[in-house]
């Protein structure tokens, strides 16, 4: 099947708005000549008689009437896609495809997203949310712009801009016995019940390798898809949970959970922006970048002052 040539469904269109030659070669600033070629050619694609020759006039067929409808959709959606192209090159207009992790949507994104929407107002912002090896993916394959995750072995193909470093530590309800101890021994946690991210997501594979390369082989709890989740059973003593501080600002200001290292070398979790090397970044991807970073620092010094006050109280 032929696909419509848009110049004839404008001839057609016209042609049955005003229904002779004339008038419709007119509208469209050509010969009539022009105009009937184009009618002729487009009943011959479709093999089908559209107009109905009555003298100096014409008249649509039931197959005219049909087309007519959809020869105008077609046409409005042709010029409305155009209008949207031009949009695109005006400074201001534009679109962004964000990738996040659940922790970074859930305790980051919100502030950036609404420090971005102020001076991007015309951008249309999308987010996706996958773990951070998803979201690796979803760069390389061109489908988001850029991804704030943690830096992983997947990430080496990408260009990665660093934004901060976080340890995972215990999270305590205050009534925990290990609450009142200021540091926390290996001897300690042997007979403890943790609760871990979920075991797809890069962070459960950290821990996993340190407490193997340790020799402390950590007894799990309960495995929960979010940071929410593993605070709010920590605080009711369902087990220790096993987060970085960042993430439970509000927690750690109230007291509701005390925060201690784990009796193991901790290695730094590094999380940064990543990006495709090839694709050239657009000014609101700096800007974001930015954003981010002022937003992440922030957060980290308020729960960093928080946690000194608490242990100095």
């Amino acid at each position: 099947m032929e696909l419509l040539d848009s110049r004839q469904l404008r001839a057609f269109q016209e042609l049955a708005r005003n229904g002779s030659f004339t008038a419709a070669a007119k509208a469209l600033n050509l010969t009539q000549s022009a105009v009937s070629h184009s009618i002729k050619a487009l009943e011959r694609s479709l093999e089908i008689v559209l107009f109905e020759r009555l003298g100096k006039t014409v008249r649509l067929t039931r197959a005219g009437e049909a087309l007519l409808p959809q020869a105008d959709q077609i046409l409005s959606r042709m010029v409305r896609a155009q209008e949207e192209l031009k949009q695109l090159e005006r400074p201001g207009y534009g679109r962004l495809r964000i990738g996040a992790t659940v922790t970074i949507s859930q305790y980051v994104l919100p502030s950036v997203l609404r420090e971005l929407r102020e001076s991007f107002p015309a951008f249309d912002i999308a987010v996706t949310t996958d773990d951070s090896r998803g979201l690796m993916s979803l760069v390389e394959a061109g489908e988001i712009d850029v991804a704030v995750a943690l830096e992983t072995s997947f990430s080496d193909s990408l260009k990665c801009e660093t934004l901060f470093e976080d340890h995972i530590q215990m999270a305590l309800s205050p009534l925990h016995p290990l609450a009142s101890k200021a540091k926390v021994k290996a001897e300690d946690i042997l007979e403890e019940s943790f609760i871990f991210y979920n075991q797809a997501s890069e962070t459960f594979r950290v821990l996993e390798n340190e407490s193997l390369s340790s020799g402390i082989r950590l007894k799990t709890a309960m495995q929960v898809g979010s940071m929410a989740a593993i605070k709010e059973m920590a605080k009711i003593g369902m087990g220790i949970g096993l987060l970085s501080p960042w993430v439970a600002e509000h927690e750690v200001a109230q007291g509701s959970l005390v925060f201690r290292k784990l009796p193991w070398k901790n290695r730094k979790r590094r999380w940064a922006i990543h990006r495709d090397p090839r694709h050239e970044p657009q000014m609101i991807e700096e800007v974001f970048a930015g954003i981010t970073r002022n937003v992440v620092n922030t957060l980290t010094l308020r729960t960093e002052r928080l946690l000194e006050i608490r242990k100095a109280s």
